[in-house]
Order: structure tokens, then sequence, then C-alpha cells
């Protein structure tokens, strides 16, 4: 059983409480969800198809890595960036240094409360079984904007992507973010 960080806000401050995964969903409780934007030192961005078998979003491109937030006692942000290493070592095999890049971005489709981390990742990935090792891996720039076009993304994804590429739109512009991770 799976308990993750779900997420209400009160008096403007926001109030963090476990609950199990199904019953989040079930009732449509918003939780806190880790995304992660990966890229190498030659300016490549690390893509990440999700399996058919998937319940969520199957066929579908997305970020990096992605999951739920697990609760832990004496919650905090370290508790965030845990699992957000845990998700990139699941999903993909790496490990990477994470560096903040959106906090509480709300996705509405999914009910989900985003943290986004930026990682440098200096080896090959090593997919696990929910994703489709065929698909996915290392996108040129150029690439993954003409995949935002032609590709079906999950929403959320799409969105940072495009962000992510205003922001450093150029292989060059990727590769000067490599070298001040």
């Amino acid at each position: 059983m799976e308990i993750i960080a779900c997420v209400r806000k009160t008096d403007g401050e926001y109030e963090f409480f476990p609950m199990e995964r199904e019953e989040a969903h079930r009732r449509d409780v918003k939780h806190l969800v880790i995304r992660i934007l990966g890229f190498n030192s030659e300016g490549m961005l690390l893509v990440q198809k999700r399996s058919l078998t998937k319940k969520s979003h199957p066929g579908k491109y997305t970020d990096s890595a992605s999951g739920h937030v697990l609760y832990e006692e004496n919650f905090s942000f370290e508790s965030i960036i845990k699992s957000a290493k845990r998700e990139l070592w699941e999903e993909m095999g790496v490990r990477g240094v994470l560096k903040p890049y959106l906090e509480l971005k709300f996705d509405e489709e999914d009910l989900e409360l985003n943290y986004v981390f930026l990682t440098l990742i200096r080896e090959q990935p090593r997919f696990n079984d929910e994703v489709d090792a065929e698909k996915s891996g290392f996108k040129t720039v150029e690439q993954l904007k003409s995949m935002l076009k032609k590709e079906k993304f999950v929403t959320f994804a799409k969105e940072l992507w495009e962000k992510f590429l205003t922001d450093y739109p150029t292989t060059e512009a990727v590769k000067r973010l490599a070298e001040k991770m």
C-alpha cells in the first residue's frame, strides 16, 4: 500500500496529510507529484514514453521521470527531494543532482500539485517496465520541438517541455545550463 502526500489549502497555507494512493485517486483528492526534466552535457533532453500498461496516460510521451510524493512523518521539502530521486532511479535507472525549476504548479486534469526539477544526467538510462524503452531516450532540442507538434503527450508534461524550450530554446542553451549544474 502506497501512502502519498495529499494537500489542501487552509487560510492561504498548504497543509500536507497522508492518504492511500488509490483512495486519493478515487476521492479526487489533490496530491503532490514530482516531475523531472533531464538533459545531458551534449544538450540532449531525456524524454519518456509511458508503457501501454500504465493506468493513466498509457502510450503518451511525458517528462523524464515523475511520480507521487510519498508521505513521511515530519514531512518536509527533503521528503519531496527523496521522492524525486527515487522516481528518477526507478524509471530511468540514473541518478542526478536535482535543481528546483517550478514549485507548486497545479495540474487541473490530474489534481496534482507539482514540484518540477531539472537534472543533469551523466549516464545512459536503463528503463523500467513502466516505460516504452524503444521510444524513450535522449532527443535533440529540434526532435523534441517536432515531437511536441506531432506526438501525443501527457498534457501537463507537454506544457512543461514547452516552457523549458522557451527558457532553453537551443542545444547551446541546454549545454550552458548543464555547465551550471
